[in-house]
C-alpha cells in the first residue's frame, strides 16, 4: 500500500535544533549585529529553555511542482513535539507525536501508526565541530518576519549541496522562517510561522500518543544510549556488523549502540554531517516482521521497501542473512546510495585495494573500518599518519572531525598554520574514492 505524497518537513524536525534562545526571557534583547556563531549557539540550546505553539506553512518542491502543507506545531522543553497536519485534504489529520524517547507517526488514510526512536535527542546532541567542518556560517544582518525582528544567518555547504537560510527571532531565538536552496533547482523547501506564541505551560499529556481505534502498528527498533564502535558492537551480537564503504562527502560515523526490539538485540549505527542524520539498524533476517506499508524499491535483487514519513525516510532491505533498516533526515536518493553501497558487498576487495594504494598493512585498514570509518576516510587517515608521523587512530579522529586542527597541532607540537598546510598537502595525495566503488 502506498503512503500518500508527503511534503518534506525537514525544517520542522531537522531545524528543531535551531528553535528558541539561550537567553532569559526577562533579559534585554540581544544587540543588533550578534555574530552568526552566537546566534547558532543560542538557538541550539533553545529547546531546553522555551515552550511554543504556532501554525507553520511549509512549501516543498516535489517532482518539479511546489506542494504546500499547513501544520499546527507544539514544542515543550526540552525535547517534546507534536505536529498536526491541517491541509491540504489528502494529509489533513496526519499526526506526529514525539515525547523525547519515542516518536509516533499516524497516517489517517491508512489508519496505520509508525513507532520509532525519537529524533530530538540526536538533533540536540549534534556535533558542532562536524557542522563547522562541513558548513560555512554567515550573518546577513537583521530582517522583519511577521512583525518581529529576526537575525538572518546562512549555512553554506563546503562541498556542493543545499544552502540553508534561517530567520531567527531576536527576542526568543525561534526560527520564524527558513529556506533550503539547491544550486540547480532554486528554493526546494521553505517554512514560516503564520502565527506563534511563546512561554506556554504545555501539559505533558499533550505529547502522549493515543492509538486510534483499529489502527495497525509498525514498530521500528529503539536504541540504547551510548557510543560504541562497530567492532565493539560486533562482539556483543552473533552476526557481522556491516559498515557503509562510502558516504556522501562530509558524513562520518557519529556513534553506535545496541538496539532493542522486544527480546531482539540488534545494532544501531549513526552517521551525520553535522546537519543531517542517517541511522542504520542491523538484525538477523526474519527476526522482525516485514512491513506492508511503503513502496517496493525497483532494481533490487533482494526484498526492499521505502517508507516516506515526511520528516524522515525509512528504507528496509535484506542481504547476507541480515535485515537492515536505514532511517534518515536526508533526501531519498541519498539514503538509496548508502544502502546500495552496503549491498554491493566488496569489503575484502576494498580492504586489499586501499591497503595497496596507501602502502599500509591490511590489518590496520580493517582496524580503522572497525572504528566506523568509510574507505575514503581510512585512506585519508593513513596518508596523514604516514606524512605526519602520527598514530593512525589519532589522524582518524581528525578525519572524522572529532579532533580539531589546534588539538592535533598540540599533540604533534606543531604550529597550527604549519600543520594546516601539511594536512592540505597530504590529503591531496589521498585517494577519495577507491576504484572498486567508482561508477557504482
Amino acid at each position: 500500500m502506498r503512503i500518500p505524497p508527503l511534503a518534506r518537513t525537514l525544517a520542522v524536525v531537522g531545524l528543531l535544533i535551531l528553535v528558541g534562545a539561550e537567553v532569559n526571557l526577562a533579559a534585554s534583547v540581544p544587540p543588533v549585529g550578534l555574530p552568526a556563531v552566537r546566534v547558532l549557539q543560542m538557538a541550539l540550546e533553545a529547546p531546553r529553555l522555551i515552550d511554543y505553539e504556532g501554525t507553520k506553512v511549509i512549501t516543498a518542491l516535489k517532482a518539479g511542482r511546489a506542494e504546500t502543507v499547513t501544520v499546527s506545531e507544539w514544542h515543550k522543553r526540552p525535547d517534546m513535539m507534536r505536529l498536526e497536519y491541517l491541509s491540504p485534504e489528502d494529509v489533513a489529520g496526519r499526526l506526529i507525536v514525539d515525547n523525547g524517547t519515542n516518536a509516533w507517526h499516524y497516517e489517517p488514510r491508512l489508519n496505520m501508526a509508525f513507532e520509532g526512536p525519537t529524533f530530538e535527542g540526536d538533533l540536540l546532541s549534534r556535533d558542532l565541530t562536524l557542522l563547522h567542518r562541513n558548513y560555512r556560517l554567515t550573518s546577513l544582518g537583521v530582517d522583519e518576519v511577521i512583525g518581529r525582528q529576526a537575525y538572518v544567518v546562512v549555512l553554506d555547504p563546503v562541498m556542493p549541496g543545499v544552502r540553508r537560510q534561517f530567520w531567527v527571532d531576536r527576542a526568543t531565538g525561534t526560527i520564524l522562517r527558513s529556506e533550503e536552496r539547491d544550486p540547480d533547482r532554486g528554493v526546494i523547501l521553505s517554512t514560516y510561522f503564520s502565527r506563534v506564541s511563546f512561554s506556554l505551560n504545555l501539559p505533558d499529556a499533550y505529547f502522549r500518543f493515543r492509538m486510534p481505534g483499529g489502527a495497525r502498528v509498525y514498530r521500528m527498533p529503539s536504541a540504547e544510549a551510548g557510543s560504541m564502535s562497530p567492532a565493539a558492537l560486533e562482539q556483543q551480537v552473533r552476526f557481522p556488523v556491516l559498515i557503509p564503504p562510502v558516504l556522501p562527502e562530509g558524513y562520518t560515523f557519529h556513534g553506535g549502540a545496541l538496539s532493542r526490539f522486544g527480546s531482539l538485540t540488534s545494532v544501531y549505527l549513526r552517521y551525520s554531517d553535522g546537519e543531517n542524520l542517517i541511522s542504520l539498524f542491523e538484525a538477523p533476517a526474519g527476526s522482525i516482521g516485514w512491513p506492508s506499508a511503503g513502496q517496493p524499491v525497483p532494481g533490487w535483487t533482494q526484498p526492499a521497501r521505502l517508507v516516506d514519513l515526511g520528516y524522515f525516510r525509512v528504507l528496509i532491505w535484506e542481504q547476507r542473512g541480515l535485515r537492515l533498516t536505514a532511517v534518515g533526515t536526508v533526501p531519498t536518493e541519498t539514503l538509496l546510495v548508502v544502502a546500495r553501497q552496503l549491498a554491493a558487498g566488496h569489503e575484502q576487495a576494498l580492504v586489499t585495494d586501499v591497503s595497496r594504494r596507501v602502502e599500509s598493512d591490511p590489518t590496520v585498514v580493517r582496524t580503522l573500518r572497525g572504528e566506523g570509518l568509510t574507505f575514503p576516510e581510512v585512506a585519508r587517515a593513513l596518508v596523514l599518519s604516514q606524512r605526519l608521523g602520527a598514530d593512525p587512530r589519532t589522524t582518524a579522529r581528525f578525519v572524522r572531525g572529532t579532533l580539531t586542527i589546534s588539538e592535533l597541532a598540540g599533540q604533534l607540537r606543531m604550529r597550527p598554520e604549519v600543520l594546516k598546510q601539511a594536512v592540505q598537502d597530504a590529503l591531496r595525495e589521498a585517494p577519495t574514492v577507491p576504484p572498486a566503488l567508482a561508477g557504482r
